[in-house]
């Protein structure tokens, strides 16, 4: 097909072409400008509670990471100032949060979702003083807060991360807090689990005078089991905390001593 020209020997289609592409440039440009001028309509800080603990962060905590990061304050700030992802990355590093979601909505409103790691342990011996989190995570303590979870004393050592075996026996303890933490009785019964030099541990209810010897890390869902049995029955018998300690390591049984 010809190109299409008025009388005068005009190409208007090319001009009028021309014209459109210099109109959406300049309307673009505008755009940039204006997102870069515009402030944020509102900032949300939403920090999501921990089930069954409490929490380790609070909405100041997180404008502060925030402010930091920035070197301004956001809720002052221009959309084009805020590199979203690389604020996500810069909260993640807080060993307290689990996961971090930046975002601008519609309404030009910058929302920050915070989701937080669940401390189910606090390992403290001597200078060693932190929380093991539910997914494995260690998270430091702090001088504000404390947080009611069992505690892990005694030989702690066992528990570096610096030698294969100490990765290992941290790997069980998890295991075996993450279990005690299924069941609603035994979380609630287990005040400390002291770890001897042997490796074996030694548990402290809240309740009762036992000291419950629990062994070794193996079989230790079955000894868990038996523990909580074991005071379903003894709740209903007469002196049934005269004993000194009770003994799961022995298979099948319960042992009892003064």
């Amino acid at each position: 097909m010809g190109v299409l020209k008025g009388k005068d020997g005009i190409d208007y289609r090319r001009i009028t072409s021309v014209l459109i592409f210099v109109l959406l440039m300049l309307l673009g440009y505008q755009a940039m400008q204006y997102k870069k001028e515009k402030s944020f309509n509102k900032l949300t800080i939403s920090v999501h509670e921990i089930d069954g603990a409490n929490d380790l962060l609070n909405k100041a905590q997180v404008l502060k990471i925030m402010r930091q990061h920035l070197g301004f304050d956001p809720a002052v700030s221009n959309l084009d100032n805020i590199d979203v992802r690389a604020l996500e990355e810069r909260l993640e590093r807080n060993l307290f949060v689990k996961e971090a979601i930046v975002f601008i909505d519609s309404k030009n409103e910058l929302n920050v979702e915070v989701f937080q790691r669940k401390p189910i342990a606090r390992v403290k011996e001597g200078r060693v003083d932190y929380y093991i989190a539910a997914d494995g995570k260690k998270i430091p303590t702090s001088k504000y807060k404390t947080l009611r979870v069992p505690l892990i004393s005694g030989h702690v050592s066992s528990l570096s991360s610096k030698t294969e075996k100490g990765r290992e026996n941290y790997q069980h303890m998890l295991d075996l807090v993450l279990k005690m933490e299924q069941s609603e009785f035994i979380n609630a019964l287990v005040e400390q689990i002291m770890i001897k030099p042997n490796g074996k541990l030694t548990m402290i209810p809240k309740i009762g005078s036992e000291r419950i010897e629990f062994g070794d890390y193996t079989n230790c869902e079955e000894k868990l089991y038996k523990l909580e049995k074991y005071y379903e029955w003894g709740k209903n018998q007469d002196g049934w905390d005269k004993y000194a300690y009770l003994n799961l390591e022995y298979k099948d049984q319960v042992t009892l001593g003064k």
